[in-house]
């Protein structure tokens, strides 16, 4: 089947460029909008936004109308030591082998790509219904702006969502998921004397998406450095001063390091432990983290060090706190079912935050699990939290909009496509629960190494996926 509209390539590559020039980090997502507004000014388009920033173009047309869905907003993850700007700078992309890749950062293309297939699709649709294109905003930061969507902000009775991550899927469902937070003040007194303070760094670890890469081999920066600083409590007058690991919710951590203090008189078996410790994480972790890389070096005497009691609850958090599968589905083979994972541990002048995320197809199961790791939280002596829920988006196997899609798929690539359903949070959870009558859909191009800096998007996928849209939309 021949493409509809040759120019449609273009136009994804042409806008996808862009929209890489316009900064737009979640809860920072004004410029792109205003690009968009402007986009919808400039076509004779319209276009309406609502009180939470997500906007609306609509291409005039027949009902019952179709829908385009993308967010905004990125996830902004660089290398350590590359030096960028998310709220100002550019995401400088390169190709490599068939991939499109950033320098240095996350590429965006999650969901980026989406966005620029929606402003392809409004430009060259020649169909005679209306043509929607909703853009939401912080999908990164736990589906904000798609919650606040209401259920008249669009008419379309079928939507198709941009957001997948493989072109030989459909996907018909997805997880929900919720944040589980532990916050301690941050309690000091005055640095004992005869201490030596060292500081470690675990780095190179793959990361990935807590949600898609969760059931992969990946190690988890924070768990590591838990387990270190917990051997190294039990063996010596262990003294913490700071630690920090990962970064966003839904990311498996990539980083951690910790700065302590232990006797002078153990400087040296601290080495020693470390250097056993970290061949001991190579042997098992070396051949699924081939990056992977650890230092230790002595630091500057501190004039304070945390409390004994702070010390050891933060370091029994970062080693009680549940990380990985927790069970797999019995209905859907290879999908997940529930899983937790561990994201992040950070640090503010007068408090520490421990972040984790659980995800389950089964609100049950989800509830349950959050609430373990609520009171794993709390006996490890932090104010624990709750919060960022959203629900899952069950499967409707025999659904119009899927038979259509499933037939022109095959049409176009001449082999069925796999309907799947996964444990990545999609924002379509969340329409359909405002809007039951909704007939979901979500597809999009091969894209690898989300929510890290190893993000690329497949140039052939792309245009494949391009293809499929146009041709899916004319049918519809």
């Amino acid at each position: 089947m021949n493409t509809i509209n040759t120019q449609f390539h273009s136009f994804v590559w042409h806008y996808f460029k862009e929209i890489c020039q316009i900064p737009r980090p979640s809860g920072h997502e004004e410029a792109i909008i205003a690009y968009l507004e402007k986009f919808a000014l400039d076509h004779a388009f319209l276009s309406k936004k609502d009180a939470s920033g997500n906007l609306v173009i609509i291409k005039p047309g027949k009902q019952p109308a179709i829908a385009l869905q993308a967010h905004v907003d990125m996830v902004c993850e660089k290398q350590v030591g590359y030096t960028h700007d998310f709220l100002s700078d550019p995401i400088q992309t390169y190709t490599d082998n068939g991939w499109l890749k950033a320098k240095g950062t996350t590429l965006g293309a999650d969901n980026g790509i989406g966005v620029a297939l929606a402003l392809s699709s409004l430009l060259t649709y020649q169909g005679d219904k209306q043509l929607e294109a909703l853009f939401t905003v912080q999908e990164e930061t736990g589906l904000t702006g798609a919650a606040a969507v209401k259920a008249d902000f669009i008419s379309a009775p079928i939507l198709l969502n941009l957001d997948s991550e493989d072109e030989n899927e459909l996907i018909i469902g997805c997880a929900g998921g919720c944040e589980t937070a532990g916050f301690w003040k941050v309690e000091e007194i005055e640095t004992p004397n005869g201490l030596f303070f060292v500081e470690i760094n675990i780095k190179g670890l793959q990361g990935g998406h807590s949600g898609s890469d969760i059931h992969l081999p990946r190690a988890n920066a924070n768990i590591l450095l838990g387990k270190f600083l917990q051997q190294t409590a039990q063996k010596y007058p262990f003294y913490l001063c700071s630690l920090s690991g990962g970064g966003l919710h839904n990311a498996i951590a990539r980083e951690a390091s910790a700065l302590f203090a232990v006797p002078f008189a153990d400087r040296e078996h601290i080495r020693i432990d470390w250097n056993i410790y970290t061949a001991e994480l190579e042997d098992t972790w070396l051949q699924h983290e081939p990056t992977m890389r650890f230092d230790l070096s002595s630091r500057p005497a501190k004039e304070k060090v945390y409390t004994p009691s702070l010390t050891k609850g933060v370091v029994e958090a970062l080693c009680s706190c549940k990380h990985g599968v927790i069970s797999m589905s019995q209905q859907i083979e290879g999908v997940v079912e529930t899983s937790t994972n561990l994201a992040s541990v950070t640090q503010n002048d007068d408090e520490i935050v421990l972040i984790t995320s659980q995800r389950s197809m089964y609100e049950h199961l989800l509830n349950e699990l959050a609430f373990d790791t609520y009171q794993t939280l709390t006996a490890c002596g932090a104010k624990a939290a709750i919060y960022n829920n959203y629900p899952a988006w069950q499967p409707k196997f025999n659904s119009p909009l899927l038979q259509k899609a499933t037939q022109m798929y095959k049409e176009i690539f001449d082999r069925d496509p796999e309907v799947k359903v996964i444990h990545a949070g999609l924002e379509c959870g969340l329409f359909y629960q405002t809007n039951p009558q909704l007939d979901l859909l979500s597809f999009g191009p091969t894209l690898l190494g989300v929510h890290s800096p190893n993000e690329r998007l497949n140039i052939e996928s792309t245009n494949k996926m391009a293809d499929y849209l146009q041709h899916l939309l004319a049918s519809l």
